[in-house]
This record gives C-alpha cells, sequence and structure tokens, in this order.
C-alpha cells in the first residue's frame, strides 16, 4: 500500500527516489504509465495486471482502443536501482510536464504511485482539499 506524499528531485538522467515505504512493493518491477490527470502513475508489476485488466474489460471501441494505447503504449517497464530510483523515460516525462534537475512531487495514492510536476501536484491538491471540505 502507498501512503503519503513526498518531494524529491528528478535528476538529470530523469531518475526519482521512491520513497523508502514504497519499494517493497516495487522491488521486484514497477510500471510507469500516463495517468488521466496529467501524471505519471507508477504500479507494481503484479498491480498493473490488474489495471490492465480493467482497462480490456472496457468496450473496444475506438474510445476504449484509444485508451488502451494510451495506458498500454506509453507504459514503460522498470526495475528499481540500487539506490531506489525509477529511470522516467523522455516521453513520458514530456507527457507529465516533468523537468530534470527539479522537485517533482511522488504522492502514495493506495495501490499506485503518483508522479508530478510539484507546482500542479500542489494546485491539485488545493483543490482537492476545498472539494473534500465541502463534502457531507
Amino acid at each position: 500500500m502507498f501512503l503519503g506524499e513526498y518531494f524529491h528531485s528528478l535528476d538529470e538522467k530523469g531518475r526519482v527516489v521512491m520513497p523508502s515505504g514504497f519499494r517493497r512493493d516495487l522491488e521486484d518491477g514497477c510500471v510507469v504509465t500516463k495517468g488521466q490527470d496529467g501524471q505519471l502513475v507508477i504500479f507494481s508489476a503484479a498491480d498493473f495486471s490488474q489495471k490492465a485488466a480493467e482497462v480490456m474489460e472496457r468496450p473496444q471501441d475506438r474510445m476504449g482502443r484509444r485508451i488502451s494505447r494510451t495506458v498500454f503504449g506509453g507504459a514503460d517497464l522498470q526495475a528499481l536501482d540500487k539506490s531506489g530510483r525509477v529511470l522516467v523515460k523522455p516521453e513520458l516525462r514530456e507527457f507529465a510536464d516533468l523537468e530534470t534537475a527539479t522537485e517533482v512531487a511522488v504522492v502514495g495514492v493506495f495501490d499506485h504511485v503518483e508522479l508530478w510536476d510539484k507546482d500542479r501536484y500542489l494546485a491539485d491538491r488545493t483543490a482537492g482539499d476545498e472539494v473534500y471540505q465541502e463534502e457531507d
């Protein structure tokens, strides 16, 4: 399970350190792919199989095929390096507006991790906090 928010640097090679509490669940491999809010999502390799099944359960009409191509075509199977870092390939960094040598948000969202441009994440978090406080 992934919980909490952290801010880490995306190094000049496009690697980001995963928080120590996340590494155990990612050490057997992980999949980095595009998220629906302009962020990147990271699943353990095992959990990605479940996400893949959900995507494939959608009707495979034109929209379903586009979603499948986005999720699977953009996906990248990775292994954490010895320092607990995951490499984010350039195409995925571009999608999420992640710049090397800058700080990114690493957010645990129960069954996956999200990588955000820090400023975009903080704005989204503020909007989410407002909605949450208005909920009954």
